[in-house]
């Protein structure tokens, strides 16, 4: 038997979480360039970018449709966004 605890909530490399910070990590190039681009860089664009890259599990059911969705849950795509209007 696993000896797994909840941890308390924390940030995570100066996130609010580790689903935001992957989220720039893996899509911060895209998001820059978008930006670059003339795109208005909101919690909605960010969030429909991701939505975009989640078309390849649209089909999972069960545990791991469960995982992604409570790991989506928990991104902060309003903190993401405040990160790219900062840098204006």
């Amino acid at each position: 038997m696993s000896d797994y605890t909840l941890k308390p909530s924390s940030t995570y490399n100066g996130w609010t979480n580790k689903e935001t910070w992957l989220v720039n990590l893996w899509l911060g190039d895209v998001l820059d360039a978008d930006k670059e681009e003339g795109a208005l860089i909101t919690a909605d664009h960010i969030e429909s970018l991701v939505d975009q890259m989640m078309y390849r599990f649209e089909d999972e059911s069960g545990f791991v449709r469960d995982m992604i969705n409570c790991a989506l849950g928990e991104i902060d795509y309003a903190e993401l966004a405040s990160h790219y209007e900062e840098d204006e």
